[in-house]
């Protein structure tokens, strides 16, 4: 049986902020953690749902969020404590009376770039839909429709409003000011100073486990199954040598920021070792293992399941 030592729960110097926002990049498994926090603060979450966005970076517009938030019953708004199901900006900590602190998850730039290309030439409802449906990956970084292949990640991180564009109705090329390395050192700046924590994707189940302490929730709570659109993009090692580099020259100021984020995680959990890195290798394996019977199950079982995780608001 898979045991934690229940002495090293919390994280030391930290709490449970008043307000935490998930600074949602996309393609960077913001719906499977979306999950957890909807089983873990049940009732405690902040839905600021915008369907459609002109953003080249489908960022949501605060002033539309915040029409949702005033809407709510005074009871409801004071119960609030995240917002972690949509795109948004920094300036969303002024709906708030309460303070704010953000977390983010960060990919490999040439990894979230493919990904996030053919998943949005499948989304019928963004703007540039029709311009790009029938695209070719290579035929598309060539044409500058979406922002997406340009230091996506710096253009939210850093704040900066002018690094985003609304699509052009004609399909035309996105014009946005260009990302130039004052705007990733804003980026780690923001991460330092308003951030509980930032981590790459590849450190996602480490960064759960973070939450997990940090909040004090039960271990079968934070339990998740990836959630997978399947977009039909290629494996890495499928796309050219040559496109992958470009890539990478493209996106210079992301591959910075992704490595440095990464590498400041390690260092913030470096002082919660060794106990901490053995609980994720136990808790790795007991999600996997209960993924594992959730599959194996028939689908009445698994309906069931899904159900009472979601309604289960006991400990």
């Amino acid at each position: 049986m898979i045991q934690f030592d229940p002495r090293t729960a919390g994280i030391p110097g930290l709490t449970p902020p008043e307000i935490l926002v998930f600074l949602r990049i996309p393609k960077t498994a913001g719906s499977t953690m979306e999950t957890v926090f909807e089983r873990c603060l049940p009732g405690a979450i902040f839905h600021g749902h915008i369907p459609v966005s002109t953003s080249a970076l489908l960022l949501r517009s605060t002033d539309a969020i915040g029409e949702l938030y005033r809407r709510l019953p005074p009871e409801e708004r004071k119960a609030v404590r995240c917002l972690v199901d949509e795109h948004v900006t920094l300036d969303i900590a002024s709906l708030f009376d309460r303070p704010v602190r953000f977390f983010t998850i960060v990919r490999h730039p040439v990894d979230r770039i493919i990904s996030s290309f053919y998943y949005i030439r499948t989304k019928s409802h963004l703007i540039s839909y029709p311009f790009i449906k029938d695209l070719s990956f290579e035929e598309y970084l060539d044409s500058g429709i979406g922002l997406d292949s340009d230091n996506h990640q710096v253009r939210v991180l850093s704040g900066r409003l002018e690094l985003d564009a609304p699509w052009d109705p004609d399909g035309g090329p996105v014009s946005a000011s260009r990302v130039e390395r004052h705007h990733l050192e804003m980026a780690k700046s923001n991460i330092e100073q308003r951030f509980i924590a930032a981590a790459a994707l590849e450190q996602f189940t480490s960064l759960v486990w973070f939450f997990k302490r940090l909040y004090g929730w039960p271990v079968h709570r934070v339990l998740f199954r990836r959630q997978k659109a399947d977009t039909g993009r290629p494996h890495l090692e499928q796309v050219s040598a040559a496109t992958r580099r470009r890539l990478a020259e493209m996106n210079k100021y992301d591959m910075e920021l992704y490595e440095w984020v990464r590498d400041r995680f390690s260092q913030q959990i470096r002082p919660l070792e060794p106990s901490f890195s053995r609980e994720v290798r136990r808790f790795e394996m007991l999600n996997a293992a209960a993924q594992k019977v959730y599959h194996a199950a028939p689908d009445s079982l698994r309906k069931l399941t899904t159900q009472v995780l979601r309604g289960s608001h006991a400990a």
